[in-house]
C-alpha cells in the first residue's frame, strides 16, 4: 500500500507539476496576440506573431492534458455510472484504462515519438510564412502524451487501491462548474 501511494504521488506530483508550468504559456500567447492586433492597427501586421501564438496555445493544450486527468476533467461517460455504487463505478474505471486507455496512449506515445524524431532529424520547419523549426513544437506531442500514460498508470492504482480499501482516492474536488 505505501509503494502504491509513493508512486502515485510522484506521478501526480510531475503532472500538477506539468499543468501548472504549461498554464504560464498563456501569457506569452495573451502578449503576442496584444502585440499582433496594436501592431496590425497602427503598423503592419508581423509574420511570427500567429506562429508563436498557435505554439503556445498548442503546448498549453497538450502539456496540462496529464493534469487535466489528475483533476477527472476529461470528457468521461460517467452520466451513466454516477448513480452506481463506488465499487461499480471503479471496476468500470479499470477495464476502461486497462483496455482502452493504456494500450492506446501508449501506441500514441510511441507513434508521436517516431513523428517528432523525424522532425528532429530533418530539422524540419512550419509550413508558414515565418517557417519556425517544428522539431520544438512536435516534440511536445510525445512528451505531453507519456505524462498522459503515466497519469493513467496512477489512476489504474489508485482505482486498484479503492477496490481493496472502499475509499474512493481518486481526485475529487468541488465542482468547477454548473451541470
Amino acid at each position: 500500500m505505501r509503494t502504491t501511494d509513493r508512486i502515485t504521488g510522484v506521478i501526480d506530483g510531475i503532472s500538477i507539476w506539468a499543468g501548472k508550468a504549461a498554464s504560464w504559456l498563456i501569457y506569452p500567447m495573451f502578449l503576442v496576440l496584444v502585440w499582433e492586433v496594436l501592431v496590425r492597427k497602427f503598423a503592419h501586421p508581423t509574420l511570427w506573431a500567429v506562429d508563436i501564438a498557435t505554439m503556445c496555445y498548442g503546448a498549453h493544450f497538450f502539456l496540462a492534458g496529464a493534469f487535466t486527468l489528475y483533476l477527472q476533467k476529461h470528457i468521461r461517460t460517467d452520466f451513466f455510472s454516477k448513480n452506481w455504487s463506488l465499487k461499480t463505478q471503479v471496476r468500470m474505471d479499470i477495464i476502461q484504462y486497462l483496455f482502452l486507455f493504456l494500450p492506446g496512449m501508449a501506441m500514441f506515445t510511441w507513434m508521436s515519438w517516431n513523428f517528432a524524431s523525424e522532425s528532429w532529424d530533418l530539422r524540419e520547419a512550419l509550413m508558414t510564412t515565418w517557417r519556425p523549426p517544428a522539431y520544438w513544437y512536435k516534440t511536445v506531442i510525445p512528451v505531453s502524451s507519456a505524462l498522459i500514460l503515466l497519469q493513467g498508470i496512477s489512476e489504474v492504482l489508485k482505482c486498484f487501491k479503492t477496490l481493496r480499501t472502499g475509499v474512493d482516492y481518486r481526485h475529487r474536488g468541488a465542482p468547477s462548474e454548473l451541470v
